[in-house]
């Protein structure tokens, strides 16, 4: 059974755009185009995102808040939106990922149950990268996943990266999609000829260039090729003659060559021309009349007839994976104040290479409102989501300038209205998704939001310091089987490198995220251990019985209801330092 796309044409959905994709039907749109987070490990001050709210757009932000009831920092978290960084509260852009914090353990079961050589990849990458790495790529797959389940048979995913982890990023998308899928990994030269490396002492090439993965849904997908725009000194150059119905060239002979074969069908005589070999005439006699009677043709000395070909009927130069005709946004009508903003120009691309009009682009990840003005240019129908509700704010301003103005934005939602019956753009909350008619598989994914990660309270600790906390209880070894960095002389090292951080209890069984049910593992037992909802007392029996500890016996490790009580004893002296005036919490009771 097909289904129809069942969001709002023209809607903006400030939201979680995991619980929004996980209410889109199956198979009912054309085009996901998104310019995700990048993983680069690093946060933007809010200051940076020029040019700030006026107190008006700050107003109508927090209003537009809590008309969904959203009216603290933390409810906006509980809806999985982020809260206007010019508020009072103030606060920025994070791309650090951290999976303690980030990722649900519910994800990584049904990875794990359903979509193995997803989990096998984000598995491999904690060993190999990091944490944070793994933690990136878990939150991609959940929505790449959903973004491959409600594309069209003809639809396709366009995903842009950078040089970050778009290894990585290749990786998910293959074991998402199918390697077979990839049709291009386009490399987009955003800063051509304005190489960005240092001129004094350079210690690395600069980084002009980002990556754009295409992967179709299947080899169905629709593509019309890339073509580029001639300039106005190309166009005259190519096009060097004109008439009444415009520019032309005369570099298209009617004979055809040699080469081509005996067509004796087409060897005939016309105006006194017979051709002078035997393949003949390119086009019947009929034809030719028509065109000759049309002021097609230009008869060179009487005796050799050429075809105009048009300016009008040119598509353009063919294009292939390098696209370096398309300058980055640095200033101008477009600019909304993100420094990662991408042209409209590419979108329009994009778009016209893999839809037709009337179908259905999707942007989920839409805060730069580039995407939808392409569609919006090309008569496609779109939706947009986005977790800050700075985006509506931003396509407001982009739909009212002047050179940009397409259509009316406003505050009010209107509706499940009929898709393209308003020239209205309007926003939706976190409460009023779409509702889905295909049905939910057992195997998909959990509508679970992803937390935003902008205010969360700042924690006791880093993980590196609980690390290094845990590790001393223990004489620096992991607590699952009793590994230490040693030297070769055999002395230990006290060092956190090579260890991972994770919980006695998992979280799912009620084990709390704090000190008091942290442990150091090695990386090669913490990584077997996720694919187990275990809790580490019972890890390490298992451990114990396959003969896979690096002590001398299973009481070389340490006790974890004793290390329970002296974290818990270092939390509550962490916590009378930041907030003395609470009331700590009772030690937990040694079992």
């Amino acid at each position: 059974m097909s289904y129809q796309f069942n969001a709002l044409n023209r809607g903006v959905y400030i939201a979680d755009n995991l619980a929004f994709l996980r209410e889109i039907n199956d198979e009912s749109v054309d085009l996901v185009s998104i310019d995700p987070p990048f993983g680069k490990s690093r946060t933007w001050p809010a200051g940076q995102f020029k040019p700030p709210l006026t107190k008006a757009e700050l107003d109508n932000e927090l209003r537009l808040l809590a008309s969904w009831g959203i009216a603290t920092p933390q409810q906006a978290m509980a809806a999985g939106l982020e809260w206007p960084p010019d508020s009072p509260l103030k606060g920025g852009y994070s791309d650090i990922w951290s999976w303690d914090d980030d990722i649900h353990e519910e994800w990584v079961e049904t990875l794990r149950a359903s979509y193995p050589a997803v989990h096998s990849l984000i598995e491999t990458t904690r060993l190999v990268h990091s944490d944070g790495r793994a933690a990136y790529l878990c939150f991609m797959a959940v929505r790449l996943i959903e973004i491959h389940r409600i594309l069209k048979p003809t639809g396709s995913l366009f995903l842009h990266c950078d040089h970050t982890a778009n290894g990585y990023l290749r990786q998910l998308l293959d074991a998402v999609f199918g390697s077979d899928n990839l049709r291009n990994e386009i490399i987009w030269e955003r800063a051509a000829g304005r190489a960005k490396g240092s001129q004094h002492a350079p210690r690395t090439l600069g980084v002009d260039t980002d990556t754009i993965f295409w992967y179709a849904k299947s080899r169905d997908a629709v593509f019309h090729g890339v073509y580029a725009t001639l300039t106005e000194a190309e166009m005259q150059q190519r096009f060097p003659h004109q008439d009444a119905r415009g520019r032309y060239h005369t570099n298209v002979p009617l004979f055809c060559q040699p080469s081509m074969g005996a067509r004796p069908n087409l060897c005939y005589e016309y105006n006194g021309v017979r051709n002078p070999h035997p393949s003949g005439w390119r086009v019947s006699r009929d034809r030719l009349a028509e065109m000759d009677a049309n002021g097609e043709i230009i008869w060179r000395d009487g005796k050799r007839p050429l075809r105009k070909s048009y300016a009008a009927d040119y598509r353009g130069k063919p294009i292939g994976n390098l696209w370096g005709d398309i300058p980055n946004v640095t200033s101008g009508i477009e600019l909304t104040g993100y420094p990662t903003q991408k042209p409209v120009a590419l979108a329009e691309r994009i778009i016209q290479a893999s839809t037709n009009p009337g179908d259905i682009v999707l942007d989920c990840f839409a805060g730069c409102a580039y995407t939808a003005i392409a569609a919006e240019r090309l008569d496609r129908q779109w939706t947009a989501v986005d977790w800050n509700p700075r985006a509506w704010t931003v396509f407001k301003r982009q739909f009212n300038k002047p050179s940009l103005a397409l259509l009316t934005c406003h505050d009010l939602t209107t509706g499940q209205q009929v898709l393209g019956s308003e020239p209205t753009v309007t926003v939706h909350g976190p409460r009023q998704l779409p509702q889905r008619q295909s049905p939910v598989r057992e195997e998909q994914l959990q509508p679970l939001s992803t937390p935003a990660r902008q205010y969360k309270e700042k924690a006791l600790m880093s993980n590196d310091e609980m690390l290094a906390e845990l590790l001393r209880l223990s004489g620096w070894t992991a607590w699952c089987c009793g590994f230490a960095n040693r030297r070769p002389d055999g002395a230990i090292v006290k060092t956190t490198r090579n260890f991972h951080l994770d919980h006695i209890d998992p979280v799912s069984r009620g084990g709390i995220n704090d000190l008091m049910n942290r442990a150091p593992m090695c990386p090669y037992h913490n990584i077997r251990k996720s694919d187990r909802l275990v809790s580490l007392r019972e890890y390490r029996n298992q451990i114990a019985d396959a003969g896979e500890l690096m002590v001398s016996s299973f009481r070389d490790l340490i006790d974890l209801g004793s290390a329970q009580v002296q974290t818990a004893q270092i939390y509550a002296r962490r916590l009378v330092q930041r907030r003395p005036q609470e009331v700590l919490p009772p030690p937990p009771a040694q079992p």
